[in-house]
């Protein structure tokens, strides 16, 4: 019988977190899913709505189907002492050149909670996102069998989970793995030495880049083994969500830095190619259509670009939408100059990774600065996969201002959670658009919940973020 870590969701009193060996914490799969609640796969019996959760952070946040919460832990790491090093294992944090290796192979440790969180049993209908801004402290070493450093560490951030996985207000038990060794764990899943295709991961995406985003060491035939897992038990401690909040319709919809025109710059990526048949060329169709069927006037009717106009009271919308290869120095340089003047500056496509809005990235590619307008207030969407870790906190930080610490004053941004469907990219795009730009001003909160039942059942947990400093009605 196979046996799998228990990496199911158990609820339970909020207490400390930590890691263990996989071993620890091994059952058997048959009698996991024997004694889980039927109507929730991977939850056991509810506990902690029994008792209020403590310290719960102050920010607040909205999205349909998901939740912020706090999640700290502490964890180890195996690495490997390189010849150079002969000092003691215990002192090897306290050099500089070792310590800054440390901490880049934790990084690519712990980015392989995308995975974890999504492809892993437990995970797969209850999925959730770490962000791009946690926080880690290096807290010793010591020495391991076969020439390995253990090194300890905590750490704390504010992920996104489904909203399946809270029940009640209290927090939430939850169990994942992570390899020991990031560096070695690819090679652990080939069979033999001479297999072409690693069997604990996707089977299109299976380069050692793309591991840590689809790794999956429960799949059948993969042989990755309890002695390459390090087992970490946390609680996701939810935070409060907004209620009655709204955009800044006001400033929107009055001088906002380009007269009477709404400036709506939007950007859909290609899948693969420009071709009939792409489905980022699809959505780029379907999102034009969609919104001549809203009320939207074309103006111009291009291959690749496409204008529209809506007028309501003494404003006007202005939707440029534009297809593109998310990967070419064309679409850095229009991606720069919406986010500068743009009012809405909308993204539908594949997010590279984090790697095609990067701002530096964009930066490098267009050849020009990526300093945002800090007094103007703009709404941007990323309807890309798992935006909310790549492009929420670094666009903050471009609107940070002396008045403004947070920058979240004068943005507000829409990411998603996890995978975003380009089947359903064009509705979201639509219903985010017709809700925002024909002067209509609904709150976030409806606006997310259209946003969500556009989605249908491919939610990407979209969310709303930098919202809590919003007025409470539609000024």
């Amino acid at each position: 019988m196979k046996k799998t870590l228990f990496a199911a969701i158990l609820l339970a009193l909020a207490c400390g977190a930590k890691a263990e060996d996989f071993n620890a914490l091994i059952t058997d799969a048959p009698a996991i899913k024997a004694s889980l609640p039927a109507q929730y796969p991977g939850l056991a019996p509810e506990l902690s709505e029994i008792f209020a959760t403590s310290g719960q952070g102050s920010q607040k946040w909205y999205g349909a189907d998901s939740r912020r919460a706090r999640m700290q832990f502490t964890a180890y790491m195996l690495y490997k002492i390189p010849s150079s090093y002969t000092g003691p294992v215990s002192q090897i944090l306290s050099n500089s050149y070792q310590r800054e290796q440390i901490s880049e192979l934790v990084d690519l440790q712990l980015q392989h909670m995308y995975g974890a969180f999504t492809m892993h049993p437990g995970f797969v209908d209850n999925p959730g996102i770490p962000s791009g801004d946690y926080k880690i402290s290096l807290t010793g070493a010591e020495k391991a069998a076969g020439g390995y450093a253990k090194i300890s560490y905590s750490y704390d951030d504010i992920v996104v989970f489904s909203a399946k996985l809270f029940r009640g207000s209290g927090a939430t038990r939850i169990n994942f793995v992570l390899p020991r060794d990031p560096v070695e764990i690819y090679s652990k899943g080939f069979p033999a030495p001479g297999s072409r295709k690693n069997r604990c991961t996707d089977d299109h995406y299976n380069s050692e880049g793309d591991f840590w985003y689809f790794w999956n060491p429960y799949q059948d035939g993969c042989p990755i083994g309890g002695q390459d897992l390090v087992g970490v038990e946390t609680d996701l401690k939810p935070m409060n969500v907004t209620r009655g909040t709204y955009p800044e319709y006001a400033r929107l919809y009055g001088e906002n830095g380009n007269g009477d025109v709404l400036k709506v710059t939007y950007l859909v990526g290609v899948d693969e190619n420009f071709k009939n048949g792409d489905l980022g060329k699809k959505t780029f169709k379907d999102a034009f259509a969609g919104l001549k069927a809203a009320g939207f006037r074309a103006t111009v009717d291009e291959p690749r670009r496409k204008m529209l106009t809506f007028r309501f009271g003494t404003k006007r919308a202005s939707i440029e939408i534009r297809l593109m290869d998310p990967d070419s120095a064309e679409f850095a340089r229009e991606a720069v100059r919406g986010m500068k003047t743009a009012d809405i500056f909308l993204y539908d496509g594949h997010s590279g990774l984090g790697g095609y809005l990067n701002p530096e990235r964009l930066a490098e590619d267009s050849g020009r600065q990526l300093d945002l307008p800090r007094n103007k207030y703009q709404i941007f969407v990323f309807q890309g996969c798992s935006t909310y870790a790549y492009y929420n906190s670094a666009y903050f930080k471009l609107k940070r201002s002396g008045a403004d610490p947070k920058g979240t004053k004068n943005l507000d941004i829409i990411t998603t959670g996890i995978g975003a469907a380009f089947d359903v990219g064009a509705k979201v795009d639509v219903a985010f658009l017709a809700s925002v730009a024909a002067g209509e001003r609904p709150s976030w909160q409806t606006i997310i919940d259209r946003v969500h039942a556009a989605e249908g059942d491919n939610s990407a947990l979209s969310h709303v973020n930098g919202d809590e400093d919003n007025p409470r009605g539609p000024n």
